[in-house]
This record gives structure tokens, C-alpha cells and sequence, in this order.
């Protein structure tokens, strides 16, 4: 791979996201990394891929930037001659500041050849594998999770390779059957994810960000649930706890428009959580409305 004189740009809808314009291939694949939820958003996404497919690279409205990929020419060179052949990347830069590493699909012939994260520690890979072993070639009855296809580490940056989803916008999800989701996830990730000393013995595993833009439906078949990297052990209910709160963050509602509740402790936990983080974030106001929410969910938490 050439690892100087790329062309990108950064739409104006999506500033964590780097599109590249060599090919009208890696720019649809480069569009279909924005995540988008509420149905304005994905139609208006939808709208974007097709002029794109028609008209190519030079209408996505946006910054053009050049220059190498983050983490400099000697790693994506390195990179180029371990995972296999690409010749282009559609960049996704991480929206939290405080949460280091960029991801990126991986293109050959302007088709998605894999998802590569790059990490300057090894940790959340890690984890993230572990809990992708749970599900052996990708599939859980109603879902599908991405294949691992390699992980390892190449001048000093930790790195895996994942399965691409196909290179079309997303859409999250209607009608979750959060029990049923949920049960599942616990009943696989607990024969793979260890138990820390110390955790409370009615914790259970979780996904650990279970949210409306992870689990995604692309196309025809099982939808998509991605991210693994946060998968721990946790109070009870808290893949639910979050998975509500981030849908009323993001839509103003909780899922089907029902009461937003969720026990104290699980409630407790994230609310810990999303104080932690940042407030020079890029998504400090999301988590300003997702504090409100889990404070809406449990006022005694």
C-alpha cells in the first residue's frame, strides 16, 4: 500500500469520519461508516450513498484533507504487508477525546478486504476477542457478530482485523427484544469473559455498550451487534439500563415509548460511568442527555 498522498474527505455530517476519494467504491464504503439512528438522518444518508454511486466521490459535501493515515507511513506500510493486500482506507476517528485509536475499513479494489482497529494498548482488543470467541463463525440465534480475522501487534500499536460489514448505510434495530437479546449475550460471554477477583457474585456479563448504532441491520439477514470492546462483568440489567438510556438520548424517548425505569444498582453503575468521562468530549452534550436520562430512569440511584 502507498502510504502517502491520500485523498480524503470529511463529511460535513460526520466529522469522526475520513472518506477516501481515489474510487467511487471506497467512498461508498468510506459513507457507509457514518452511524446514524434517527430516520431524518439514515434517509438522509441513504440520499448521500446513492448520489455518490451515481456521480461519485467529488458531490459528499465536506473538507478535502491529505496526507498519511493516523499513526504514520512506517505502521500502515508495516500493516499493508501482515493483514494482506489493500490499497485504500475509509477512516473512523474515535468521537471521545479521551479514548485513543482510530479504526478503518480496509479496501482493496475499492471493496472492504476487512475493519482494522488500532489501539496503543492491548487491553480492550483483547477483550473484544475474547468475547467475539463466543460466537464461532459469526452467528447467535438472531444476530450475527463480526469475525475475527487477526490480531496482533506491529510497531508498537496493538491491532485486529475484523470481518467489514457490507459496505451500505445502517439503520439501528426496531422492536428489540432487549430479554431476549440480553440472555443470550450473558449465557455466551460468561463461558469466555473471566470473572475479575472481587466482582460481586450476582454480577453478570454484558456487552458493555449496547446501544441503538451497535446493533444495526445492513441489508438483508440477521443484524449486526459490533463493538465488543467494553465486554465485562457488570450488575444485573445493565446492557438494558444502557441500551434505554442511549436510545432516549438519542430519539428523546425510551424504546416503544414505555416508562423509562431500571433497577438502582445497574442504574448507579453507568451513571458512574458517564460522569467519568470528559467534558471536552466531542459527544459531551449526548452524554449530558444521557445523564438526564439515567437520572430519569432511577432519581434515587
Amino acid at each position: 500500500m502507498t502510504t502517502s498522498g491520500h485523498a480524503f474527505v470529511r463529511p460535513r455530517a460526520g466529522g469522526n469520519i475520513l472518506v477516501p476519494t481515489g474510487s467511487r467504491r471506497g467512498a461508498l464504503a468510506g459513507v457507509s461508516l457514518l452511524t446514524r439512528s434517527r430516520t431524518p438522518a439514515v434517509t438522509a444518508q441513504w440520499l448521500l450513498f446513492g448520489a455518490v454511486a451515481v456521480a461519485g466521490p467529488r458531490v459528499i459535501p465536506g473538507t478535502r484533507v491529505g496526507g498519511e493515515p493516523p499513526g504514520g507511513a512506517a505502521l500502515w506500510q508495516a500493516l499493508s504487508s501482515r493483514v494482506g493486500p489493500f490499497d485504500g482506507l475509509a477512516l473512523y476517528e474515535r468521537p471521545q477525546g479521551s479514548r485513543t485509536g482510530v479504526a478503518a475499513v480496509l479496501l482493496h479494489r475499492g471493496r472492504p478486504a476487512g475493519f482494522l482497529k488500532v489501539r496503543d494498548e492491548p487491553d480492550t482488543l483483547d477483550r473484544e476477542v475474547r468475547a467475539l470467541s463466543a460466537f464461532p463463525g459469526g452467528q447467535a440465534a438472531g444476530f450475527r457478530v463480526p469475525k475475527v480475522l487477526d490480531r496482533d501487534e506491529t510497531h508498537g500499536s496493538h491491532w485486529m482485523l475484523i470481518e467489514a460489514m457490507p459496505p451500505r448505510p445502517a439503520r439501528p434495530l426496531r422492536g428489540t427484544v432487549l430479554a431476549v437479546l440480553v440472555a443470550q449475550i450473558q449465557r455466551r460471554l460468561a463461558v469466555v469473559v473471566p470473572r475479575p477477583p472481587g466482582t460481586p457474585d450476582h454480577w453478570l456479563p454484558m456487552h458493555g455498550d449496547l446501544t441503538v448504532w451497535n446493533l444495526r441491520r445492513c441489508g438483508a439477514g440477521l443484524p449486526w451487534l459490533i463493538d465488543w470492546e467494553d465486554a465485562r462483568w457488570a450488575p444485573p440489567g445493565a446492557d438494558r439500563v444502557y441500551y434505554e438510556a442511549t436510545h432516549t438520548a438519542v430519539f428523546g424517548r425510551p424504546p416503544a415509548s414505555r416508562e423509562l425505569t431500571g433497577p438502582a444498582e445497574a442504574v448507579l453503575f453507568w451513571t458512574r460511568q458517564v460522569e467519568r468521562r470528559p467534558a471536552a468530549d466531542r459527544d459531551a452534550p449526548f452524554n449530558a442527555r444521557l445523564r438526564a436520562a439515567l437520572r430519569a430512569m432511577c432519581p434515587a440511584a
